[in-house]
């Protein structure tokens, strides 16, 4: 098993649901970047809040969030519908990053966001783009959230 590592998701068209730019005056771009944390199993933990336009930047967005880690408050909440349980990490009140995907149970969440947070300070940043994955049109973002209630 190789170490946890963060890797670059791209894609082309509208932003994923939930996410924003860093840049508000860019907002009707057509290409966004955005990067996710691996465990050593290769399981997708934990996602950034913000999206860039550039490779460069969303690295450089990374790093600032790992060297502030340790100031970020958790939360942890229940969809309003559904089942699922979520984690997201705050600075300044601000949403920074957030869970891959639900969790049936609370304790599942707690574990995620303990394995993502134990993983960031040790993850080997993968920033040669020539690596980074590219979101294919026909394919949901990964870590869309769909409630139950709305998938019935």
């Amino acid at each position: 098993m190789s170490d946890p590592r963060v890797v670059f998701l791209g894609g082309d068209g509208s932003a994923p649901q939930g996410l924003n730019f860093a840049d508000s005056a860019h907002d009707d771009s057509s290409s966004w970047v955005m990067w996710r944390v691996l465990t050593v199993n290769n399981r997708d933990v934990g996602r950034c809040q913000i999206l860039h336009h550039e490779h460069a930047d969303s690295v450089a967005d990374f790093m600032n969030f790992k060297a502030q880690v340790e100031r970020m408050e958790p939360v942890i909440s229940h969809a309003q519908v559904g089942v699922e349980w979520t984690w997201s990490l705050l600075l300044d009140e601000v949403p920074v990053a957030r869970s891959s995907r639900g969790y049936e149970r609370l304790r599942e969440c707690h574990y995620s966001l303990t394995q993502f947070l134990n993983a960031v300070p040790v993850a080997v940043v993968v920033d040669d783009p020539a690596h980074m994955v590219r979101q294919r049109r026909d394919h949901a973002i990964p870590g869309t959230f769909e409630p139950l209630a709305d998938a019935l």
